[in-house]
């Protein structure tokens, strides 16, 4: 069943159609939420936002879980361009990058702090 639109309906739906049938801007919003979607990486985000930079090993021990888990989830968040790391010697230091989603997420992320008084 189609439905049909009034008369005098400024909406052009062939032109809407046209304009999200590909979308690789917001499949790409998309992917970079899916990432902060993890309660563990989200987690990874607010200690990287307050400390602006960690290794591994340290946001391991923050978050109390293994190097394992803070490197696996770190990748995902590289592959999106969310962090960024630089390396000294056999030792790898992780930051937040500038990308757009970050800055929403923050905002994200101090509401939900302080909503909850912490």
């Amino acid at each position: 069943m189609k439905c049909t639109p009034p008369a005098d309906s400024p909406l052009d739906l062939d032109a809407l159609r046209d304009d999200y049938a590909f979308t690789p801007d917001l499949d790409e919003l998309a992917a970079g939420l899916t990432v902060w979607s993890h309660p563990t990486r989200l987690r990874l985000f607010a200690v990287l936002d307050q400390a602006e930079q960690m290794c591994v090993c340290d946001l391991a021990t923050v978050l109390g879980i293994s190097v394992s888990a803070v490197s696996q989830n770190l990748a995902k968040m590289r592959a999106q361009r969310l962090v960024q790391f630089r390396r000294d010697a056999q030792t790898l230091y992780y930051a937040l990058t500038d990308h757009p989603l970050n800055a929403i997420i923050r905002q994200a992320v101090r509401g939900a702090r302080e909503s909850v008084g912490e």
